[in-house]
């Protein structure tokens, strides 16, 4: 589970303990759902099918493009709570992937996560080195707890989408008022 979505599963928690409820959340009023569904579908498609004709920088281009696609959604979306902090994370995701070619990871910050030496890191991702362009912005930060690794950007877009999921949950309904007259 990413740690995206582990945080809003959490902040879900927590505002059902706070009297929350899940269909105040469901009735969140969304822009531009099928750009994020579109996003999510080719990325998620792409992963699975893998052509063969895919070359390494038309896989990247995909990457890059569904993260913007999403990006994108969240910026349209930037009323809503949380959203603009989501969308900063999925800005500086892009971002040093465009620099780098792939998510730089830190060797040094997998051993402290408990996933031991890496190696092999797949084709989204890399290994930080010398050479790595904004290597702030790389998989740098242990989450030893559920041995992952991530970057400043998936902390923004995790604290983003906990924010959005926790008071879309707790906020009052909205009260109608009838139209005052002269």
């Amino acid at each position: 589970m990413t740690p995206a979505l582990l945080v809003g599963v959490v902040a879900a928690l927590v505002g059902l303990l706070r009297g929350g409820s899940l269909d105040a959340l469901a009735s969140t009023p969304f822009k531009a759902l099928p750009v994020l569904f579109a996003s999510l579908f080719v990325q998620v498609g792409f992963d699975i099918w893998n052509p063969e004709w895919l070359s390494d920088s038309g896989d990247l281009a995909i990457l890059l493009l569904t993260n913007a696609g999403v990006a994108a959604f969240l910026v349209l979306n930037r009323e809503l709570p949380g959203m603009m902090l989501a969308a900063i994370g999925m800005a500086l995701n892009v971002l040093v992937i465009a620099a780098n070619g792939a998510m730089p990871v830190s060797a040094e910050a997998a051993e402290a996560a408990g996933l031991g030496s890496i190696g092999e890191v797949g084709l989204k991702h890399e290994l930080l080195t010398d050479a790595t362009l904004l290597p702030f912005l790389a998989d740098v930060i242990p989450i030893p707890v559920i041995a992952k690794i991530v970057s400043l950007g998936d902390l923004f877009l995790g604290a983003g989408i906990g924010w959005l999921v926790y008071r879309r949950m707790t906020q009052p309904a909205e009260v109608s008022r009838p139209a005052v007259s002269d």
